[in-house]
C-alpha cells in the first residue's frame, strides 16, 4: 500500500475549461493596503529596476538592485534555505519533542552540541574507531605482516558503517519489475564530485593525477599530521606522508574518467545490468570482483537482512565502464602482492579518515547530523511546527490545475509530439503520484517511525553515538531488499526539509517536500498570484521531466516503456537543435550558456512557465481574482505574475557550479523570450529582444 499522503491526478480533458484571456487592460483595482501585500510589494519593488525596459532586458527590470536588496546575494531558494536553517536550528534549541523517537533525535543533537562546546575534536576517538574497524590497521603505524590484513572483513564491517570505499550500493526499485528492488553499483560520489568540481573550475585540460592528488594532499597533510600527534603513533611523518600520498593517488586514478555529475543518464545507463556470476568471468579478472557476492552476503547476514544473492542474481550497473576500472586497479594492486595489499589497507583506512572528518565539523553541522541519522523525525518535527494544514490541502489543489495546463499547454500543444506519442504522455499524466508534504499517517502514529530508527542509540561517547547512525542507515538500505518496489516504501525519499523537488521516473511521482510550503515560495493564504508564479512554476517543470529525454524511457507504472514514437524521436532530434543553438547564443562568450548540457532544464523551464501561466489565468477566470500592490498599481495581474516568477532567480553571480541548469540570468531571459505569452503580457513587439520573431522551442 502506498503509505505517502499521495494525490493520484486523475485528470480529464473537462476537468478545467481553458479559457483565453488576451490584451486584459488593468482595472481600477484598489491598492491591497495589508501588512502581507506591502511586504511583498516591499521585496519587489526593493529588487527590481523600473528605469530598465521590460522588452529588452527583463532580468535586469525584475532583479536589478537585487544587491542593494540582499547583500548575502541570494535568490528565492537561498532565502527559504536560510529561512529553514534558522527554523531548525530553533527546532532543537528549543527542546521540544512529543515522542520517543523526536527525544532520540533531541538527544543527539544535544550530545553533539556538548562535544563542540565542551571539547576539543577527538582526535583520539576517530583513529581508535578507524582502527577498530580495520582490525587494528592504521596508516599512523609500523606494520610488519600485512598479509594478516583481511581486506574482506574490512570491507564488511566499512559498508556495514556505511562507509563508502570502492562503490554506493544504493537499493532502489527494479525497473524491469513493478514489485521488487534491487541492488545498484554506483561510482562513489566522492569520486565523481571531485572530479566535476575540479574540471569546473580549471577546466578538463588540466586535470591529471598528479595534479588532484597534490591538491587532496594539501588539504590532509595537516589533518593527519594533527591525528599523528595526538595518537603518539610509531610511524615517522616521512613514511606517513608516502602511505599517504599513495592511498590517495589510488583514489584519485579511480576518480579519472567519465564526468557524470551532472550528465544525463541515457537509456542504456539505466537498462545495464549485470549478474554477481559475470564479475568472475572475463573482462572481470580482480580476485576482488570474483568474491564480490560472498562479500555482499557476508553483509546481508550481519544485518540481518532476508536476503541472499546468486550468480545469477541481478544488479544495475550504471557505470559501468566503472567497475571495470575499479577491476584493473584491484588486479593490479593484487598482483603487486604486500606492496599493493599495503596501499589497500592505507587506502580503507583514509576512507574512512575521510568519512568521519566529515561527519563533524562542529556545532554547525550538528542539525544536518541529526537530519543524517533520523531524516523522516527531523522532518516531522519540522511539518508539524511550521507548516499549516491549509497550505498542504491548498497545494494539492493547486497541483491538479498546473497539471491541467502541462496537458494542455504543453503535451497537447507539442507539435513535435504525434497523436500517439501525445496519448500515451496524457495517460502517464493521469497516472502520476504527486508526494506533498509529509506522511499524515506518521502523524498520527510514531510507532512507525520509532521501528525505522530504533537501530541508532544515543552512546557514551560521541563517535559511538556516530557509529550507531552509520549503521541504522546501512540496515534501512539493505532491508529494501527483502521489501517490495520502493514505490511502495514510505521511507524514501526521507528528508522533507530540503529544496529539493523532483520527478522520480522510476516510480512515475513527483516529491514536494514540506520546506516549500512557505514564504517567499508558497502562502497558505491571500497571495495566490505567487504560489501560481513560483510554486507551480517548480510544479510545471518536475511534470515536464516527466515527458523528457529521460523521462520518456519510463511508462505510467515506473516500468521501462518506450513513450515516443520513432518519429516523435526523429521530430525530437530536429527541433532540439533550434533552442542549443539558442541558449548558446543568449549570452556574450564571457558568460557563455552551454545549450546541450542544459538542453532538459530548458526545456522543463519554459514548459513550466507555460503550464502555471495557462492555470494562472484561468484563475482568474474563474474567481474574477484582481490584485494591485503598493507601488506596482500600473502592473497587471499578469505581468506581476512574469516579474514574481523572475525575481526566483535574482543574483548577482552570473556563473553556477551547476552545469545541467543554464545560471539564473539566463533561465528567466531564455525561458521568457521563448514564451509568446510574456510577451502578450508586456506588450513587447514581435522582434525585440524579449519576443524575438525566432524562438527556439
Amino acid at each position: 500500500m502506498f503509505l505517502w499522503d499521495a494525490v493520484r491526478l486523475l485528470l480529464t480533458a473537462s476537468a478545467i475549461r481553458i479559457a483565453q484571456v488576451t490584451g486584459r487592460q488593468p482595472l481600477s483595482t484598489p491598492a491591497c493596503r495589508s501588512d502581507l501585500c506591502q511586504n511583498v510589494a516591499h521585496e519587489i519593488v526593493s529588487s527590481m529596476d523600473d528605469t530598465i525596459d521590460p522588452c529588452t532586458d527583463f532580468y535586469a527590470y525584475a532583479c536589478g538592485r537585487w544587491n542593494v536588496s540582499d547583500p548575502y546575494d541570494r535568490d528565492q531558494s537561498g532565502v527559504l534555505k536560510a529561512k529553514i536553517s534558522v527554523q531548525l536550528q530553533e527546532l532543537f534549541d528549543n527542546g521540544s519533542y512529543t515522542n520517543p523517537t523526536e527525544k532520540k533525535a533531541s538527544d543527539i543533537y544535544n550530545q553533539c552540541i556538548r562535544q563542540a562546546n565542551d571539547q576539543p575534536f577527538d582526535d583520539r576517538s576517530l583513529v581508535g574507531a578507524v582502527d577498530d574497524l580495520l582490525g587494528g590497521w592504521s596508516l599512523l603505524e609500523h606494520h610488519r605482516n600485512v598479509s594478516a590484513f583481511r581486506l574482506d572483513d574490512a570491507l564488511v564491517r566499512l559498508q556495514l558503517n556505511n562507509i563508502v570505499v570502492y562503490g554506493s550500493l544504493p537499493v532502489s526499485r527494479n525497473v524491469f519489475s513493478s514489485d521488487e528492488n534491487i541492488l545498484f553499483f554506483v561510482k562513489p560520489y566522492r569520486l565523481s564530485w571531485l572530479w566535476e568540481m575540479e574540471a569546473l573550475i580549471n577546466g578538463h585540460g588540466n586535470l591529471t593525477v598528479s595534479y588532484l592528488t597534490a591538491q587532496l594532499m594539501n588539504k590532509w597533510t595537516p589533518i593527519v599530521q594533527r591525528l599523528l600527534k595526538a595518537t603518539n603513533a610509531s610511524a615517522d611523518w616521512s613514511t606517513v606522508k608516502n602511505r599517504l600520498e599513495q592511498a590517495i593517488r589510488l583514489d584519485v586514478s579511480l576518480a579519472v574518467g567519465r564526468v557524470e555529475f551532472n550528465t544525463v543518464r541515457t537509456s542504456k545507463d539505466i537498462q545495464m545490468r549485470l549478474t554477481f556470476g559475470d564479475l568472475s568471468r572475463p573482462p572481470y579478472r580482480s580476485r576482488f570482483l570474483a568474491s564480490f557476492l560472498s562479500l555482499f552476503n557476508t553483509m546481508l547476514k550481519a544485518s540481518s537482512v532476508k536476503f541472499q544473492a546468486t550468480t545469477t542474481t541481478t544488479f544495475g550497473a550504471p557505470n559501468s565502464e566503472y567497475i571495470i576500472q575499479l577491476d584493473r586497479k584491484m588486479a593490479q594492486l593484487e598482483w603487486d602482492g604486500d606492496a599493493g595489499r599495503t596501499v589497500l589497507a592505507d587506502w580503507l583506512w583514509w576512507i574512512s579518515v575521510y568519512h568521519y572528518h566529515l561527519a563533524y565539523r562542529g556545532k554547525g553541522t550538528c542539525v544536518k547530523l541529526v537530519k543524517a541519522a533520523m531524516p523522516l523525525t527531523v522532518s516531522g518535527m519540522f511539518f508539524k511546527t511550521y507548516i499549516p494544514s491549509e497550505a498542504v490541502e491548498k497545494a494539492k489543489v493547486l497541483a491538479f490545475e498546473i497539471a491541467n495546463g502541462v496537458r494542455d499547454a504543453v503535451l497537447l500543444k507539442a507539435t513535435w509530439m504525434d497523436r500517439a506519442t501525445q496519448d500515451a504522455a496524457v495517460d502517464k499524466l493521469n497516472h502520476t503520484l504527486l508526494v506533498i508534504g509529509y506522511p499524515e499517517e506518521f502523524l498520527h502514529d510514531s510507532t512507525l517511525i520509532d521501528d525505522l530508527y530504533a537501530k541508532v542509540h544515543v552512546e557514551v561517547s560521541f563517535f559511538d553515538t556516530l557509529r550507531t547512525i552509520d549503521r541504522s542507515n546501512s540496515w534501512i538500505n539493505l532491508r529494501k531488499l527483502s521489501h517490495t518496489a520502493a514505490s511502495d516504501d514510505p521511507f524514501y525519499p526521507t528528508d522533507l526539509t530540503l529544496l529539493s523537488a523532483v520527478m522520480l521516473p522510476e516510480s512515475n511521482r513527483i516529491v514536494i517536500p514540506a520546506a516549500y510550503l512557505q514564504p517567499p515560495t508558497f502562502y497558505a493564504s491571500n497571495m495566490d498570484i505567487i504560489n501560481y508564479a513560483r510554486f507551480g512554476s517548480m510544479i510545471g517543470h518536475e511534470f515536464t521531466h516527466g515527458f523528457d529525454i529521460l523521462g520518456k524511457e519510463f511508462g505510467k507504472d515506473g516500468k521501462l516503456f518506450s513513450l515516443w514514437t520513432n518519429a516523435t524521436q526523429n521530430n525530437y532530434n530536429t527541433k532540439k537543435h533550434t533552442l542549443v543553438d539558442f541558449y548558446n547564443n543568449i549570452s556574450p562568450k564571457n558568460d557563455s550558456v552551454d545549450g546541450l548540457q542544459t538542453l532538459g532544464e530548458n526545456i522543463a523551464d519554459i514548459s513550466g512557465y507555460r503550464a502555471s501561466y495557462l492555470a494562472f489565468r484561468n484563475f482568474l477566470r474563474r474567481t474574477k481574482f484582481r490584485i494591485k500592490l503598493p507601488g506596482l498599481e500600473a502592473l497587471n495581474e499578469e505581468q506581476l505574475f512574469w516579474l514574481i516568477e523572475a525575481q526566483t532567480y535574482c543574483t548577482r553571480h552570473p556563473a553556477s557550479l551547476d552545469t545541467a541548469h543554464a545560471p539564473n540570468r539566463y533561465r528567466v531571459m531564455g525561458s521568457y523570450m521563448n514564451n509568446v505569452d510574456f510577451g502578450a503580457a508586456y506588450n513587447c513587439s514581435l522582434g525585440s529582444p524579449m519576443n524575438p520573431r525566432i524562438k527556439g522551442w
